[in-house]
């Protein structure tokens, strides 16, 4: 595919007319994903971003204003905290810019909203290439110990499928890193 140039990349909240090409171009995690964070969206509880190059879906990440659901995180964290949940970027697009440009607009949204912090899981020892882009981004290791993410979703053949990842906890201060620009 080649280089893209991030600047015709369009980074914004899904709308309803989106789901459907989401659904196309991200089948993973079943077809109710996708209508379910716009619905999530509609309640205020959190932000579906979407990454557009020339029209088609290239990224998305989940900002969820009420923090970490995990109880492991929840317990520990002494700061509100929205969380960045599911940052993907498909394959041809990745070490373009994308990721950062997604966090990047998690990071103003949550700083617009009052918020002083932000989080998201990691893979403790998976997701190397994350893991260098959330340091070189400001995020930071909590230390509170390891822990397993688990989810279920069924896919476009209604097929069951379960998952689960060991991970850290990363929090990014935001009046460091000066969101506010």
């Amino acid at each position: 595919m080649g280089i893209i140039s991030t600047a015709v990349v369009d980074i914004r909240p899904i709308t309803e007319p989106d789901i459907t090409l989401l659904e196309k171009h991200f089948p993973q995690g079943g077809m109710a994903k996708h209508a379910e964070r716009f619905s999530r969206q509609q309640k205020g509880e959190a932000v579906y971003i979407i990454a557009w190059y020339q029209g088609r879906p290239v990224g998305h990440a989940l900002l969820k204003w009420g923090g970490s659901q995990d109880g492991h995180v929840a317990r520990q964290l002494n700061v509100s905290c929205p969380d960045i949940e599911d940052l993907f970027v498909l394959a041809e697009f990745r070490s373009q810019g994308i990721g950062s440009q997604l966090l990047c607009f998690a990071e103003r949204l949550a700083w617009e909203q009052g918020y002083t912090h932000i989080g998201l899981s990691v893979g403790a020892k998976t997701n190397e290439p994350a893991r260098r882009l959330y340091k070189r981004l400001g995020f930071q290791d909590t230390h509170f110990g390891v822990y397993t993410e688990r989810g279920e979703y069924l896919d476009l053949q209604e097929q069951h499928h379960t998952w689960e990842e060991t991970c850290i906890y990363l929090i990014n201060d935001l009046r460091v890193m000066g969101v506010q620009k």
